[in-house]
């Protein structure tokens, strides 16, 4: 059994450079051991006590954030002891994209259902999932604590019982709620294929079933107080399916004698969030005319970026990286580079030639392509990203 003690070695190891840069710990410490050292030092003071959680409106959603460094570092060894003791791992999205593909392909009988469970982390309920773990008697005390804090800050603040959105806590908790129903999915007669992506579910059924499927779906759901979310419902013969999916837009075209064709292109709504940053860093150029701050905020949308080092190469993230199983060669981004050299010479902006000049070369389509990875600090990309939260 993993132990759960909130202690100097074991936050120490938790941290990462991300934590580093956003609690901007290098400048208010001597070092991060010295932020180790207060951290758990405040723990011991105030007997492991969370302050309120604050909030913001991110995409017209709430979105919830520790207060302080003290309580962000006490979850986030909270979401790793129940992560660590419950095996719990989000589905990898490149696989199920993979899978699907590949699946597809198959010129069989069977339909696809494309589910999405309705404001997934606001209805599965806390108090639920406390009840479980208190009846378990895995958790330690000390995580106990934590998570009845969190749920009686959004039950006496927010009139929230659900899961907050923000805290890092909240995916892992989604998860262990969602297992069971999963297994559920996989394990009916009729079912061929089932995976979900967080609130996403894609569904192969045999064809004849897949309204009984959808049915039996809808129950499991109630009986753990979820709904389905009706705007994002697709239900369709796999040698005709045309739908979105974890970014993709998916469309099928049957062959006669042969495999089934199967086109991923990114989809328009993620076309549209990238004209939406573009747009967004011009306009806050407008106000700050930092030219050098623009250019690499084109760069860093265009380009691959390092996420993680590991023992099995770099964890990159990025276009190329994010939509690899697209099947128009990324042909939709040169609209993208369209829109960008709009904007680069539209009067509003006011960029003069020789600052045009400087960002001109940038090309979503090439450094696509080209899988180009730019090098950016975490202290860069604190200062890149700040403008899109809402974009």
């Amino acid at each position: 059994m993993l132990k759960q003690i909130f202690d100097n070695d074991r936050l120490a190891k938790s941290l990462s450079s991300s934590d580093v840069w956003q609690w901007n710990i290098l400048s208010s410490y001597t070092d991060v051991d010295a932020a180790v050292e207060h951290t758990v030092q405040s723990w011991k003071e105030n007997n492991l006590s969370l302050s309120a959680l604050k909030t913001e409106i991110v995409n017209n959603k709430k979105v919830f954030l520790p207060n302080k460094m003290e309580d962000a570092f006490a979850i986030k060894l909270l979401d790793l002891f129940i992560r660590r003791i419950y095996k719990v791992r989000q589905s990898d999205r490149n696989r199920i994209v993979r899978q699907l593909k590949t699946l597809l392909k198959d010129s069989g009988e069977y339909h696809v259902l494309r589910l999405d469970v309705k404001d997934c982390y606001e209805t599965i309920s806390f108090k639920k999932l406390i009840n479980k773990f208190e009846n378990q008697f895995i958790l330690a005390p000390e995580c106990l604590k934590l998570l009845n804090s969190i749920h009686n800050d959004l039950s006496s603040n927010h009139d929230m019982q659900g899961l907050p959105r923000g805290l890092s806590i909240s995916s892992t908790l989604a998860e262990l709620y969602l297992e069971n129903l999963d297994k559920d999915i996989a394990s009916h007669p009729d079912v061929i294929y089932s995976a979900r992506y967080v609130d996403d579910l894609i569904i192969l059924v045999a064809s004849g079933q897949e309204i009984e499927v959808k049915t039996e779906i809808e129950k499991l759901m109630r009986d753990i107080d979820l709904d389905l979310n009706p705007d994002k419902y697709y239900c369709g013969s796999a040698k005709s399916a045309e739908f979105e999916l974890l970014g993709y837009s998916i469309k099928v075209q049957e062959i006669m004698r042969k495999p089934n064709k199967v086109i991923l292109k990114i989809s328009q709504p993620k076309v549209n969030k990238l004209k939406t940053r573009i747009m967004t860093s011009f306009c806050d150029y407008k106000k700050d005319r930092n030219i050098i701050l623009l250019k690499r905020r084109l760069e860093y949308l265009s380009m691959l970026k390092k996420v993680k080092k590991g023992e099995n190469g770099n964890l990159l993230a990025g276009i190329a990286h994010n939509y690899q199983y697209v099947t128009d060669d990324f042909n939709c981004l040169k609209s993208i580079d369209g829109f960008f050299c709009q904007q680069l010479v539209n009067p509003r902006f006011g960029l003069n030639p020789q600052e045009q000049s400087l960002v001109k070369k940038i090309s979503f389509f090439g450094n696509t392509i080209n899988r180009k990875v730019g090098k950016f600090s975490k202290k860069q990309t604190v200062q890149i990203m700040r403008i899109w939260k809402n974009a």
